[in-house]
């Protein structure tokens, strides 16, 4: 934990100087161009020289006003372009003090710059923060990409302290604030398919190790990215309608999921008519994958009738499974 701290203070430190580069070039330039100057015609030694040049910048001159045009010149230049320089740079460091602070969208961005191995989720509406809440439960890092300033999801996540950067998930350079080169999963949960599709292959290109997950609504153009691109394309429709079904003919879905191209679907049954047999024989004689029964998950305890088991299959060996239970 402290390497990792030092880590990312020395992350915050580089985005400082990065921030503040144009302005430190400038009174850099000064020092060293001023100091050329003065030790030729001035008759100093560089360090002395290049000394004279910095207290021009502070406004405090160590040598004499010089008789030389050009040298009268840079006497006047170099202050006036070195506070200014100087204060462009205390500016910028107090605007993102400032932003800290206020936690705009600023601070965000260099806080996003600072994340390691972490998940870049895209898209903040219902699904999103489905996903945001499932991803801070397992404590895992991420960063979220939102178009909508007005996103009424944002200050719930914004309190937990998770970057948030507004912008469009179609644009590289929205990818690239949320450091996706550096990031080890995206996740495209937008409502615009074309802008999820689009978002996941830029991301791709930025960083081709990276895992990409997209959710679509067309089922048909999600199984083709899924075949084309290797990336897993989950249709919201063709997740959600197993659950749908299942509630409208009685049965009990708690949650439906892709496997190998394969719908599965995590489901409780209350044991009836198959009193008397294990949940190994169960899975043996329907192909059902049995979590947990009453009792515990030991496959050899025999199931007494009102007993509850958790089962994971396709939704036509849960209907076997059921009609056995009935008949």
């Amino acid at each position: 934990m402290p390497h990792r701290q030092a880590a990312k203070a020395v992350r915050y430190g580089l985005y400082v100087l990065h921030e503040l580069r144009i302005p430190l070039v400038v009174l850099v330039g000064l020092v060293v161009f001023g100091g050329l100057v003065f030790s030729l015609t001035l008759d100093l030694s560089y360090g002395r020289a290049c000394y004279a040049s910095f207290m021009l910048i502070l406004g405090e001159p160590t040598e004499p006003f010089p008789d030389r045009w050009y040298d009268q010149v840079l006497f006047f230049a170099i202050p006036f372009i070195g506070l200014g320089a100087l204060a462009e740079s205390l500016v910028r460091l107090g605007y993102l003090v400032f932003s800290s602070k206020r936690k705009l969208q600023e601070w965000w961005t260099m806080e996003a710059s600072t994340y390691r191995d972490h998940i870049v989720l895209c898209g903040l509406g219902r699904v999103g923060l489905r996903v945001a809440q499932e991803l801070l439960a397992l404590k895992e890092p991420f960063v979220v990409i939102e178009r909508n300033k007005e996103c009424p999801f944002a200050d719930e996540i914004l309190d937990r302290n998770v970057p948030i950067l507004f912008g469009e998930v179609r644009l590289r350079k929205t990818l690239e604030l949320a450091n996706v080169g550096r990031a080890k999963a995206v996740i495209l949960a937008t409502d615009d398919d074309l802008a999820n599709l689009d978002g996941a292959l830029t991301a791709r290109e930025i960083n081709p190790a990276i895992r990409v997950v997209v959710r679509l609504f067309d089922d048909t153009l999600a199984t083709k990215v899924a075949a084309s691109f290797k990336m897993p394309a989950i249709s919201t429709s063709h997740v959600a309608a197993p659950a749908f079904v299942a509630a409208a003919t009685g049965r009990t879905v708690l949650h439906s999921f892709q496997l190998d191209g394969q719908t599965m679907n995590l489901a409780d049954l209350r044991v009836g008519r198959l009193a008397g047999r294990t949940p190994a024989q169960l899975q043996r004689d329907f192909e059902v994958s049995v979590v947990t029964a009453a009792g515990g998950a030991n496959p050899d305890r025999i199931l007494q009738s009102g007993d509850t088991i958790v089962l994971v299959a396709p939704v036509e060996r849960i209907r076997r499974l059921e009609e056995a239970n009935r008949a």
